[in-house]
């Protein structure tokens, strides 16, 4: 496919946009794309590394003329020196201290990177679909136990330790298929 801004080269990014409801999709090349507002930067023989990724997200579209972040350089790791914009624009960590010394800012990267969905579910095998599926739910009912023993509601405190119970043997004696609602 050609690059749908220059007709010259072939593309290699593909930028999706929704405005108002409306999407469209533009087929560009690495050199247009370099120059397509929300993807400033030198995209080099790799199109959008983390680096680059990570710069665009934390400092916004049209910064990068001077290839400088808008980010504060922030908490620095005692073990390597690397500081938390560094790292922003190097895309990875300098050692594994990092991870405790930005520890207070990743949970934000993590969060953009990942686009709100920072738990992971996974997939599950189906023989073990049920088994899961039953811990989940035993999981939430005790959630909810402490709920209703919080707000002094022993009654039904009571009825959701009976239903953990009653999940609880069904795991023991290999079940768990047909517990779960």
């Amino acid at each position: 496919m050609i690059c749908d801004n220059c007709h010259e080269r072939p593309a290699s990014v593909v930028v999706t946009q929704s405005k108002n409801g409306k999407t469209e999709e533009r087929h560009l090349c690495d050199v247009c794309a370099a120059h397509f507002q929300p993807f400033q930067g030198d995209f080099g023989g790799d199109p959008l590394g983390i680096q680059q990724f990570l710069q665009n997200w934390f400092a916004g579209p049209g910064v990068f003329q001077n290839a400088q972040p808008q980010v504060e350089s922030g908490p620095e790791c005692q073990n390597c020196g690397l500081t938390f914009r560094r790292f922003i624009e190097r895309g990875k960590f300098g050692c594994p201290e990092c991870y405790s010394a930005f520890r207070k800012e990743l949970p934000e990267v993590f969060n953009k990177v990942q686009g709100g969905h920072t738990k992971h579910e996974g997939k599950v095998p189906a023989s073990y679909s049920g088994r899961i599926a039953a811990e989940r739910k035993i999981k939430d009912l005790r959630r909810q136990m402490k709920e209703a023993i919080n707000q002094e509601d022993f009654e039904h405190a009571a009825q959701l330790r009976d239903e953990v119970r009653e999940l609880e043997r069904s795991l023991e004696e290999g079940g768990g298929h047909d517990v779960v609602d």
